[in-house]
């Protein structure tokens, strides 16, 4: 049992491995071939088109970003990209406490912060 168990263990590790060397060649390809100028241009770009695809995940780390105090009310209802009674209302479905606590000024600078923008 423990031998299947480091077995599949070790085959995780060489899939996670492969994975990371094939995202990297393609990455360094994008920018050698002058798609991209750099490596967080061609992130901004990948970020992007992932959540034009699958929108919930914006919300998904504004409820994230929020539960954890790294974000304000405003900040993670700009990063859910919606407005401030949406986010609410979002926060309420999931029974997450509403704290007002912070101007938008200082949620901006939060948000600059964790995302460097």
């Amino acid at each position: 049992m423990k031998q299947a168990f480091a077995k599949k263990l070790y085959s995780f590790e060489i899939i996670t491995i492969s994975m990371a060397t094939e995202i990297n060649s393609i990455k360094g390809t994008l920018i050698r071939l002058g798609f991209y100028p750099d490596e967080k241009s061609l992130l901004f770009d990948a970020f992007r088109a992932l959540f034009e695809i699958r929108p919930e995940l914006k919300t998904e780390i504004a409820v994230d970003l929020y539960r954890k105090g790294e974000a304000s009310l405003w900040s993670a209802a700009r990063v859910a990209g919606c407005n401030l009674e949406e986010f609410k209302d979002i926060l309420r479905s999931r029974g997450i406490a509403i704290k007002i606590s912070s101007t938008k000024q200082e949620s901006d600078v939060r948000l600059n912060r964790v995302f460097g923008a």
